[in-house]
């Protein structure tokens, strides 16, 4: 069973976006399997392999560009993963980078960046994990 509490403090205590590891191993710890970010719904899905469940914690619903851009959202994340900018600015490159979702899958320890056709536009291994 999921515990949205545990889950709710662990993303409140994430001060930036390079705490991204971090926040992957308090979800892991919780039996979180895999952890979705619907960008423009600014919607959290969570699983742990039986249930799936959506929450919208501190999220907020950000435009994604009808362009997709691999280079953008490249950028994106390497800014995230030296801490130099927050989730909520992450959210907002990724829109503007055209990408719809992303998927952590924690089993496989990997991250993806879809667009709204489906495209992978960067898929990598979650760095610390």
């Amino acid at each position: 069973m999921l515990d949205i509490k545990a889950m709710q403090m662990a993303i409140n205590q994430e001060k930036n976006a390079g705490g991204f590891a971090d926040l992957m191993k308090q979800f892991m710890m919780l039996g979180v399997t895999q952890y979705d970010y619907l960008v423009s719904d600014g919607i959290y899905r969570f699983s742990d392999g039986d249930v799936t469940a959506d929450f919208q914690m501190n999220g907020v619903p950000k435009t994604v560009s009808e362009q997709s851009s691999a280079e953008k959202i490249t950028a994106a994340v390497r800014s995230a993963q030296a801490g130099q900018i927050s989730f909520e600015t992450f959210c907002d490159l990724a829109g503007q980078a055209g990408v719809s979702y992303w998927t952590s899958d924690l089993t496989a320890k990997r991250v993806s960046y879809y667009d709204a056709r489906g495209k992978v536009l960067l898929s990598e291994p979650i760095p610390g994990l």
